[in-house]
């Protein structure tokens, strides 16, 4: 790595901390070659309360959990556990009970945001996101705003609530459990979860989450731009929280229980970074081996055209099996692979470069975020230097 490069980010990064201006809080963490090279963080967890930022302080990683999931998926499928075209209905007949159409949705529909139903149904609200036979029945129950395959449109929640479903009904184990026994362990990884366990001393260092989202009742599993949709609480809710933030969904010690694929994750940034640094690096580390690295190349495949519209974000994003490609700095191709999130989180690997990426925060603050955050993202690339063939 070219070394001024690195110090640029890490000033910069620092710089941004201290002003306080484009977020509160926040880690970056990068990593080469499977070596971490950059490992930085600052600002507040807490902003009521003046808690730092400090190496363990554990940030919710919004939809770069989608990342993770995917991943878990890609696994079974390398195992031969399922395919990715198969339909929906072969593991689970009751989805389409309510809505038969959706015999029609396959597996592959679901990671691509192909399937045909982005949000809804309108009755499921945060209140219901621990309680998975809920989450079943409402994905059974919603009913399909376009086709299956017709088009791409970004499935925020719904994606997660169905990984959750098909990977219990075909593995026995949900996301979070999967990941735990056959990544997170595996790697030794121990900041980094999916369903954090009933620990006060865990919850007391999850950092609280500011970036506006709109999860009413019109909007419960979409993540829009403020001002529209309502905030009604939801008949029969929860008693009113002690604490403000907890007006926030993912700020409530029951959301960080649910274990959601599509938004639920909770890691340090180094952690969430040297998982990526494994798909960076050709699917294994050591002994350790998650993925084939033609598995990573078949799943991370485009599945939809050049400059088509997502139907929910409005932007002509490119999708694969449940990771977004390109988009990911000066530098990046289609073959750089990632997710971001809905608080400017970010992370991604490079197979052609060996590098891993990840940025975590607890919300962005100023108009030009992404841009200043997609800088720094560039220099990562411009910060490689060129490295030995594997075996060299």
């Amino acid at each position: 790595m070219d070394r001024a490069a690195l110090d640029r980010i890490a000033e910069d990064f620092a710089r941004a901390c201290e002003e306080g201006t484009r977020f509160h809080g926040a880690q970056l963490a990068i990593y080469r070659d499977g070596r971490r090279v950059l490992d930085v963080g600052g600002g507040l967890a807490r902003v009521r309360t003046g808690i730092p930022v400090a190496a363990d302080t554990l940030f919710v990683m919004f939809s770069c959990t989608k990342a993770l999931a995917a991943l878990a998926m890609l696994m079974l499928y390398e195992r031969g556990c399922f395919h990715y075209d198969e339909p929906v209905v072969r593991y689970w007949p009751e989805f389409a009970r309510v809505v038969p159409e959706k015999e029609r949705v396959t597996i592959r529909h679901v990671l691509s945001h192909r399937a045909g139903f982005p949000g809804g149904p309108d009755w499921l609200t945060a209140e219901h996101w621990g309680d998975r036979a809920t989450l079943r029945r409402a994905m059974e129950e919603v009913d399909l705003s376009f086709s299956p395959g017709e088009k791409n449109a970004y499935h925020a929640l719904n994606f997660g609530h169905m990984v959750d479903a098909l990977m219990e009904r075909i593995d026995g184990r949900d996301c979070g459990r999967f990941l735990a026994e056959e990544v997170f362990g595996p790697l030794g990884l121990d900041d980094i979860y999916l369903g954090l366990p009933a620990d006060e001393r865990l919850e007391a260092r999850v950092a609280w989450c500011y970036n506006e989202m709109d999860l009413g009742v019109a909007r419960s599993t979409g993540v829009v731009a403020p001002g529209h949709g309502d905030r009604q609480a939801p008949a029969g809710g929860t008693p009113r929280p002690t604490a403000p933030e907890s007006a926030h969904p993912f700020n409530r010690p029951s959301t960080w229980r649910a274990g959601l694929p599509a938004a639920g994750g909770i890691a340090t940034a180094r952690d969430l970074t040297a998982v990526l640094a494994v798909l960076a690096g050709g699917g294994a580390s050591g002994d350790v081996r998650l993925v084939s690295s033609e598995g990573i190349a078949a799943a991370t495949a485009p599945t939809n055209r050049e400059g088509e519209l997502d139907g929910t974000v409005g932007w002509p994003l490119r999708w694969s099996t449940g990771f977004s490609l390109g988009f990911h700095g000066d530098g990046s191709t289609l073959r750089t692979f990632g997710h971001g999130g809905a608080g400017g989180q970010e992370t991604f690997a490079d197979p052609d470069r060996r590098l891993a990426w990840t940025f975590l925060t607890n919300g962005e603050r100023s108009g030009d975020f992404i841009d200043w955050r997609y800088r720094l993202q560039s220099l990562a690339f411009a910060a490689c230097r060129e490295l030995p063939s594997r075996g060299a």
